[in-house]
């Protein structure tokens, strides 16, 4: 008789590789559409490499007229915004897990073997690394010279960014089934927020590491262990005091930064973030339908599941359109108001995504898996 661990085994195996292009069934063919605005290629980058496990783990920051971001090779880069020239970049011996953080002119990324690691693109130098306890599976955040980062074991650490001294550490139990990643964690407002493999999402004080609040996002709930995962791996969004997080097989709620008290929650589960501008709030359920809400009250503005099925990674708010992007490489741009769909592109050579995605006012900019960093405008 199969073994009762054996099956929770097998359906975790089916959810590490979800992510893996070549593990998932063939996407169905779009339907013709004819775009509404002139959505293109500005430029496109070769780099040395593309991503990690995931194309969610990985990130870009596009900051100052130029996009940072590391590769699963360990070289570090900043290209130009306008054109992606490649201004600068740093070559490393790590083997980089997830993306990364920024402030000024030092990046911080983590690796498969529980290493944080400061480099500077002044100096092109290793600054410092810190051995934490487990493999680091999303980016730190920077605030006010500290360093929030979380490692798949289920700690939180806080860093001092100068130094990668520990300041202060929280654990947090995990179940013993969970989806292999983590969230990234926020500073604002003088808190630490996370969310963990458990559901849970917690604030703590930045100065001290007390626990201020505590809040079910995920509530696990079945039989088997497969059923009750309620892991909170998408990016977390605090917008205007407010803490927006999705957990998966659970809800999305909004809290009041404060306090922790529920504004609103709706039963929609995901495994990526939410993209949140001014009143809109954009989600992508586990099946692929993109969902607008309100941002303050968690109505219903618009729904479309046309691309039901298509693996859409975190939604991204991209000037008067949501920008989504499914597992065959195409970019679609929903207009904000209505949810219809205006415009589609390749972003490259029929590749999927292999980071989130990140806007700003002219460009959208997405790391592939074939080593290109591709700008797309309109």
């Amino acid at each position: 008789m199969m073994s009762k661990f054996i099956f929770p085994l097998i359906l975790l195996s089916v959810l590490v590789l979800q992510g893996c292009s070549n593990s998932r069934p063939a996407l169905s063919e779009l339907p013709a559409l004819e775009n509404k605005v002139a959505l293109k290629t500005v430029w496109k980058t070769g780099v040395d490499g593309d991503f990690g496990e995931t194309s969610e783990r990985f990130n870009l920051v596009a900051e100052d007229g130029a996009v940072f971001f590391v590769t699963d090779e360990g070289t570090v880069y900043q290209l130009g915004q306008e054109k992606g020239a490649k201004q600068n970049t740093i070559s490393t011996d790590y083997k980089p897990s997830s993306g990364v953080a920024r402030y000024g002119d030092t990046l911080y990324f983590g690796t498969y073997d529980a290493k944080l690691v400061a480099v500077s693109l002044a100096t092109k130098s290793v600054l410092w690394e810190k051995t934490l306890s487990s493999e680091v599976l999303s980016e730190a955040y920077y605030a006010a010279g500290k360093l929030a980062v979380q490692t798949a074991d289920g700690w939180l650490n806080l860093l001092d960014s100068a130094t990668g001294d520990t300041l202060w550490r929280a654990k947090e139990d995990l179940p013993s089934l969970t989806v292999r990643g983590t969230s990234a964690p926020v500073i604002s407002e003088g808190k630490v927020v996370a969310g963990f493999a458990n559901g849970k999402l917690k604030a703590f004080s930045l100065d001290g590491g007390n626990l201020l609040w505590s809040y079910d996002v995920g509530k696990p709930e079945g039989r088997y262990e497969i059923e009750r995962l309620s892991d909170i791996d998408g990016r977390l969004v605090v917008e205007n005091g407010i803490v927006y997080a999705v957990a998966y097989n659970g809800t999305l709620a909004a809290l009041a930064l404060e306090s922790g008290r529920p504004l609103w929650q709706r039963s929609i589960s995901s495994s990526v973030g939410v993209a949140v501008q001014g009143d809109v709030l954009v989600a992508v359920d586990m099946t692929s339908k993109v969902i607008a809400l309100n941002a303050k009250n968690g109505s219903e503005v618009w729904e479309n599941a046309a691309l039901f099925e298509r693996d859409l990674i975190t939604p991204e708010f991209f000037r008067d359109y949501v920008a989504v992007m499914d597992r065959a490489g195409y970019v679609h741009l929903l207009d904000v108001a209505t949810g219809d769909i205006a415009a589609r592109k390749m972003a490259d050579n029929n590749e999927p995504s292999g980071s989130r995605m990140v806007a700003n006012d002219k460009r959208l900019f997405i790391l592939t898996p074939n080593s290109n960093v591709t700008a797309l405008s309109y």
